[in-house]
């Protein structure tokens, strides 16, 4: 089962996930709080193991994409098609910048197209590891902070607007 609470005069959303059966519900909770303040780019931090990519299985398989979702650890960047607008299909790329050594390598990447894209055509952007590429982040997104309680094993979905 799920709690959350929202901390108006910060902005921030909490909600602590017990099991991997809440993750769904935690997953519907967060892309509905993202629709709300109209955030495509999502940056998700946490210790190896938290679960971001858990995570971001969960929300892709709620956006509608079909292709099996994997960490793009070693590709650096996955795209996934999604239906989540009752639209068109859209795309969601996922990133994970876990072994970037250095920042530029990401502008070689052309990381300012995905953001551009998420925010110019409705477009999803997840990415792990942000706090690598820093310099490079957009000015606006939603940041989620995941912590593992190490007492219950439960993980804690801190929601920040940026």
């Amino acid at each position: 089962m799920t709690s959350s609470f929202i901390d108006s005069s910060s902005g921030s959303t909490q909600l602590t996930c017990n099991s991997i059966s809440d993750l769904p519900q935690i997953a519907q909770q967060i892309i509905s709080l993202a629709n709300k303040l109209n955030k495509r780019i999502w940056i998700l931090e946490g210790d190896l193991g938290a679960g971001k990519t858990t995570f971001i299985k969960a929300v892709c398989q709620i956006l509608g994409v079909k292709e099996v979702v994997s960490s793009p650890t070693f590709a650096l960047i996955n795209e996934y098609e999604g239906n989540y607008d009752n639209q068109n299909t859209k795309l969601i790329y996922h990133c994970d910048f876990y072994r970037i050594n250095d920042p530029n390598e990401v502008w070689e990447l052309g990381i300012e197209e995905y953001f551009e894209k998420a925010e110019e055509n409705g477009n999803y952007c997840f990415i792990e590891w942000a706090s690598k590429i820093e310099p490079f982040l957009p000015e606006e997104y939603l940041q989620i902070d995941i912590e593992i309680n190490q007492v219950t094993n439960s993980r804690i979905f801190s929601c920040i607007e940026k």
